[in-house]
């Protein structure tokens, strides 16, 4: 017991170790030489232990006693180890002792004589204390990134879905486009036709009123010059007989021909006929309020028959058209419930019967050949059109008949 007592007293109280090379001041206290002097080099010279000032030029004295003291109880020094301990490199680079504190002012681990030195009046504790309290730290920071990272990959996933579905939407959105471009396209070359058509049948009409005014004008004009001639030779008959016969012979004077019958041409008319024609048109095909889907890609059957609700073009001869376009509705056909030798297309807007069936029958379809609109009405009034080939036709009919003829469900 007497070892671990005096091994207490033989303690270094900067360094709390056991002294080395140890020293001894004025005042009787002992510190390890290199404790001492490092104290002194930033500070005072006080003793650290009772603060008894020294004046300059006090140097510590070599405690011999103590030395000898020291080498008794060490014996004799071990071989030195061919290779540095894990303890001898962690040691402070300014005394040479082990870094157990660590300096939270100024971030650094120390050793117990920078605790008593430099670090007196700097925030202390254990170095593994603050191991402890920092990798604790380290792991709350460790479990908010990897919050953080399955938010971030969270979002990117849902950022590359909004792409993806961006990309769909806009290549959905190009192709209706073009099949809104490619309808008006067709229609107006279909308008275009009959309207030439229309040109050419009034052009016809008015040069025949033109040709019948001038055959009939000439026809009269000759009779004119025939009559005159007439005239001319009886003043220029000498003999009085000859005159009164030819005379007698002579006819009553032609009658005015009356005004001329003007043609039936009015071309500022048919300019304002074409607006009218083409204004509707254009809003129908560009502003409507429903847009179908596009129609999947399929194999066409080869058209027999077609059935197709087409937009209506106003009619400016008939003002009973012109009421009707105002309650036009533009309808689709439903594929679910067209009959399985049907074959729609142009989004749903044309039905064509084919030779072969079209897979198998769906659930809701005709059973015989008919097809039902995707829109329903319950009050109001509407008006649509729907252009024939060759085919049977039902509209505007109430409740759905899976198993009779068109003709049967009016």
């Amino acid at each position: 017991m007497a070892a671990p007592l005096l091994e207490d007293k033989l303690t270094c109280s900067i360094c709390l170790g056991p002294y080395r090379d140890p020293v001894t001041l004025p005042c009787g206290h002992s510190f390890c030489a290199r404790c001492i002097r490092d104290s002194w080099r930033c500070c005072d010279k006080t003793c650290p232990e009772c603060r008894e000032p020294f004046p300059a030029g006090t140097e510590p004295r070599r405690n011999v006693a103590l030395n000898n003291v020291l080498e008794v109880l060490r014996g004799p020094r071990p071989a030195p180890d061919p290779e540095p301990r894990l303890a001898d490199r962690a040691l402070c680079p300014r005394h040479g002792r082990p870094l157990e504190f660590f300096c939270r002012t100024e971030g650094l681990c120390v050793c117990g004589a920078c605790t008593v030195n430099d670090c007196r009046r700097h925030e202390v504790a254990l170095l593994d204390v603050e191991r402890r309290e920092r990798e604790n730290q380290l792991r709350a920071r460790v479990e908010v990134t990897l919050q953080q990272i399955t938010l971030a990959k969270t979002q990117l996933q849902e950022l590359q879905q909004q792409n993806s579905l961006i990309k769909s939407s806009a290549c959905t959105l190009a192709s209706v486009v073009s099949s809104r471009f490619s309808s008006l396209l067709q229609a107006l070359e279909k308008r275009q036709a009959l309207t030439l058509r229309d040109i050419k049948a009034a052009n016809k009409q008015a040069l025949a009123q033109v040709l019948n005014e001038i055959q009939r004008l000439t026809s009269h004009l000759e009779a004119l010059e025939q009559y005159d001639y007439k005239v001319r030779d009886l003043l220029e008959q000498v003999d009085d007989r000859t005159f009164f016969q030819e005379l007698q012979q002579l006819s009553e004077p032609l009658e005015s021909l009356g005004p001329l019958t003007p043609p039936q041409w009015d071309e500022d008319q048919q300019l304002r006929n074409l607006k009218e024609l083409l204004s509707p048109l254009c809003d129908l095909l560009l502003e409507e309020e429903h847009v179908p889907r596009v129609a999947g890609s399929s194999t066409d059957p080869g058209p027999l028959e077609s059935l197709s609700p087409l937009p209506p073009v106003p009619n400016t001869v008939c003002p009973l058209r012109k009421k009707l376009w105002q309650n036009y509705r533009n309808l689709t056909f439903d594929p679910d419930t067209a009959n399985r030798y049907f074959y729609l297309s142009h989004q749903d807007l044309q039905v064509t019967h084919g030779f072969q069936p079209q897979g198998p029958a769906r659930p809701g379809s005709f059973e015989l050949w008919q097809v039902q609109c995707a829109q329903s009405f319950q009050t109001g009034r509407h008006y649509w059109e729907v252009s024939t080939c060759l085919c049977l036709l039902s509209a505007g009919i109430k409740g759905v008949f899976h198993h009779a003829w068109p003709n049967e469900c009016f």
